[in-house]
């Protein structure tokens, strides 16, 4: 059992677009600073900085650009970008957060973390950083006072949610760390993965509108950190359990930066009992994922470490009952448990609710049940492959060639060959875009050929059979027009347009 669960512990970190913490991060980065110069375009102080921030080696960047303080302000910033490009933009906070950061790029701690009145880490070095506890001194300071402004506005917004911060005892920050030993004993892959997107933990109380919350990861303002109840700290089982939850939410939230999820926010009804959008099942789901090889880890590897931490049961008069509790376990009502839940959100995205769904997520999906499979069987019923094959030689012509396509002259563009991945956004349609390999393909196919030449070509290029082409390229073809970074050249009102003239 050992073997296996270092397998699917190990399986859940090899996808280099789904599983490579490193490669989800770097790509974020890269999306920063791609921000950054876009805009720095009518900006004079941003343009003076790129020269630094393009210099920063991979350690320096993720902790300059990944400052709690800075990510926030760079997620305002690209929000109000693409919602009105038009608008002037307010750059003097981000400004001031990136002067400040670069200043001492040298020390050991970011901006945010040095404004702590005490050195509260915890959990392991990961490329020369651990986890900081909030601990803001009481008096009244700029990094301070900006961190107090980002918690009061940014504390999961939208979700009727508070959020008390607390000053942590020693006692409580030796539990955060006891956890994060012990997670990091039970599954160690997974346990780097998600601590390399977790910065910080503030020790809080919490309220929704359905009462005490346990954990919580915040939003945009708050990026990069996880809030954990103080009576949650007392039981190491169940707080490396809220540990890697929230810290795999982060990991998910990192990589939808770049890679859009969900093509229609749907609201569902969950069996056990919630109406939640499609993007919150989502993120459900990839957690539970996770957490059901820690929780195999607890059951089968757990005893050789209750000497050091106490058996679960031990813990159990003191637990709250919740679905991903591994002390907690003896509710029997249907969905109480987190298997039984990832199961059924499994089957549902492969299947109900397919479509909702972009065809990067589907396939996120799939790869997650593919990497738990060894532990938990996750296998469904999918239509007969002779009827799917079928469908697809019926949609895989090309339309008559009456639609040219032509490059937008007015783009941003960030290329990463070293990654397959092209950055871009439109100067009409401000959003920041990632382009994969293959679209990126298509992107540059675009010289002024029609669907017919656009679909040749990529079969010559991919070894894609031609009678199949069509079916890759049509939906890139929409993307690309729909995001404003090609434009279509219709030759028969291009025709009529030289009649009349």
């Amino acid at each position: 059992m050992k073997d296996l669960i270092e397998q699917v512990d190990a399986n859940l970190q090899t996808h280099e677009e789904f599983g490579n913490s490193r490669q989800i991060i770097a790509l974020n980065i890269e999306r920063y600073k791609f921000a950054l110069a876009v805009l720095a375009q009518n900006d004079a102080k941003l343009q003076a900085l790129l020269p630094a921030v393009e210099r920063l080696d991979e350690a320096l960047a993720n902790k300059i650009l990944g400052d709690l303080l800075v990510r926030a302000e760079l997620e305002a910033a690209i929000e109000r970008l693409e919602t009105d490009a038009s608008a002037p933009q307010d750059t003097q906070r981000l400004i001031w957060c990136l002067e400040r950061s670069l200043a001492i790029a040298g020390e050991s701690k970011s901006m945010s973390a040095a404004a702590m009145e005490r050195d509260f880490q915890v959990g392991p070095d990961i490329d020369g950083r651990r986890i900081w506890v909030w601990d803001l001194p009481d008096g009244s300071e700029p990094v301070a006072d900006a961190l107090r402004e980002a918690l009061r506005l940014g504390f999961m917004p939208g979700g009727h949610c508070e959020a008390q911060i607390i000053r942590p005892t020693p006692e409580m920050v030796a539990q955060l760390d006891r956890a994060c030993t012990l997670l990091q004993a039970l599954v160690p892959q997974v346990a780097h993965s998600v601590f390399s997107h977790l910065h910080s933990v503030a020790i809080a109380h919490m309220r929704n509108e359905r009462g005490p919350m346990l954990t919580a990861s915040g939003g945009d303002s708050t990026p990069c950190m996880i809030f954990i109840a103080p009576e949650e700290l007392a039981n190491p089982w169940d707080t490396a359990v809220h540990i890697m939850h929230e810290a795999v939410h982060l990991k998910l939230s990192d990589m939808v930066r770049t890679s859009a999820a969900v093509v229609d926010e749907a609201m569902v009804t969950l069996p056990w009992g919630r109406e939640i959008s499609v993007s919150n099942c989502l993120f459900a789901f990839h957690a539970y994922v996770h957490l059901q090889v820690f929780r195999t880890a607890v059951e089968q590897l757990g005893p050789q470490h209750y000497a050091a931490y106490g058996a679960p049961e031990s813990y159990l008069a003191n637990t709250r009952p919740h679905a991903m509790s591994v002390v907690n376990t003896a509710a029997t009502t249907p969905f109480s448990r987190g298997h039984q839940r990832m199961i059924y959100l499994g089957e549902q995205f492969r299947t109900t609710w397919a479509s909702y769904l972009t065809p990067a997520a589907r396939r996120m999906v799939d790869w997650l049940c593919e990497a738990i499979s060894p532990m938990v069987d996750m296998r469904i019923e999918r239509p007969d492959e002779a009827q799917a094959a079928a469908g697809e030689a019926r949609a895989a012509t090309a339309p008559a060639p009456t639609t040219r396509y032509a490059k937008n002259p007015k783009l941003h563009l960030r290329p990463l060959k070293e990654h397959g991945i092209l950055f871009a956004s439109a100067i009409e349609q401000p959003q920041i875009r990632k382009l994969n390999t293959a679209a990126w393909l298509m992107f540059e196919l675009c010289d002024g050929r029609n669907e017919r030449d656009l679909a040749q070509a990529y079969a010559q290029i991919t070894g894609v059979a031609e009678d199949r082409a069509w079916q890759k390229v049509e939906p890139m073809l929409e993307h690309l027009v729909a995001s404003g970074m090609i434009v279509p050249i219709d030759d028969a009102a291009a025709a009529r347009e030289g009649r009349a003239a």
